[in-house]
């Protein structure tokens, strides 16, 4: 049980390695801040939609995952 454990925790930390580096890259956001007049161009909120919704919902499905996977391989390492 605990090797199986094992297996599925590496597995999961090179699926939320992938999927983070999946998503799109903010810099343009950045840049635009720098060449233009507009000072909120950081903060607006905008809507995800589509695959960028998916991948941040995936990779915090993951990240909860992974923490709960840790803390139960924790307990069996106790016993």
């Amino acid at each position: 049980m605990y090797s199986i454990l094992i297996y599925l925790f590496i597995v999961i930390s090179f699926m939320i390695i992938l999927f983070i580096l999946l998503q799109p890259s903010k810099q343009q956001d950045s840049m635009s801040l720098l060449s233009t007049d507009k000072s909120n161009i950081l903060f607006e909120s905008q809507k995800l939609r589509g695959v960028i919704y998916l991948l941040r919902c995936i990779t915090a499905s993951l990240g909860i995952i992974w923490i709960v996977l840790g803390i139960t391989l924790m307990c069996f390492l106790g016993n």
